[in-house]
């Protein structure tokens, strides 16, 4: 959502109304699939740009204007609650692709199905690739992210900032080997399972599995992204506490953009 609306309220509201195009080619590159089935992942996807912005836009627009009253002194719990609340709207999305998905599935071949698995491949192969091109320490990189995602959201941090997240982020634990593997793992097992998209019971073990990949990993894995998880809520209620008031202007200068972009959407949507 950020990046659909981050450019300006008239661009943004643009690229916006075409996010149904833009799922419906990532999910087209999974396989040869036919005419039929391409028509269907168009309209899949255009349903879910309705429903979105029917059910959940409204939402994602008074998240944003909740954060413009932040109490900079004291902005764990809006912090907080933005999160627990953007997980939510994660789950809800991938939800609602649940039943899509699997009828969708019930009709692939084999042939389609093991493309789909060369895809998941080639897409792990390349991540690879940049991992090893990419010369700069993980933390480094995780504090390049945070430095990037502060400036799309109107704070250019100062250097005694960023000297401070470097210090914070020192604790970060390192889990991409072991997330990566987890995901190889279920890609695997998914793949198993649309082979065996005929038997009785597919629809009910395809949701279970689509409803555990939240869950994947020892109990000490998930101790991990949780630690993680803290430290990013510590980082971003840092930054707002040492924020001087340029910085606070630039942020809510950034939330009247995307606020502007999603009034648009939401107007044009109604009168059509």
């Amino acid at each position: 959502m950020v990046l659909a609306l981050s450019s300006c309220s008239l661009a943004g509201s643009w690229v916006y109304e075409r996010l149904d195009g833009y799922i419906a080619d990532y999910f087209k590159e999974f396989a040869d699939f036919t005419k039929a089935q391409n028509q269907e992942i168009d309209r899949v996807s255009e349903e879910f740009l309705d429903w979105f912005s029917i059910n959940e836009l409204e939402k994602v627009r008074l998240l944003l204007n909740n954060l413009k009253t932040i109490d900079i002194e004291n902005p764990e719990n809006e912090i907080k609650l933005t999160y627990i609340e953007g997980e939510a709207l994660f789950k809800r999305i991938n939800q609602y692709f649940e039943k899509p998905i699997i009828n969708f599935s019930r009709g692939l071949s084999e042939k389609q199905i093991n493309e789909i698995a060369q895809h998941f491949e080639e897409i792990r192969d390349e991540r690879e690739k940049e991992r090893a091109k990419d010369k700069k320490e993980y933390k480094v990189r995780i504090l390049d992210n945070y430095i990037s995602g502060f400036d799309r959201i109107g704070i250019n941090l100062r250097k005694d900032q960023i000297d401070e997240l470097k210090l914070r982020l020192s604790k970060h634990q390192e889990i991409r080997q072991e997330w990566s593997d987890l995901q190889q793992l279920w890609i695997n097992e998914f793949i198993q399972l649309l082979r065996n998209r005929n038997s009785p019971d597919y629809e009910k073990e395809m949701t279970i599995y689509l409803n555990a990949f939240d869950s994947l990993g020892s109990d000490t894995f998930r101790a991990k992204i949780e630690q993680n998880e803290n430290l990013a809520i510590d980082v971003i209620s840092f930054v707002f506490k040492s924020s001087d008031d340029s910085q606070i202007k630039g942020f809510n200068r950034s939330l009247d953009i995307y606020l502007k972009s999603i009034d648009r959407i939401l107007v044009n949507r109604k009168v059509n």
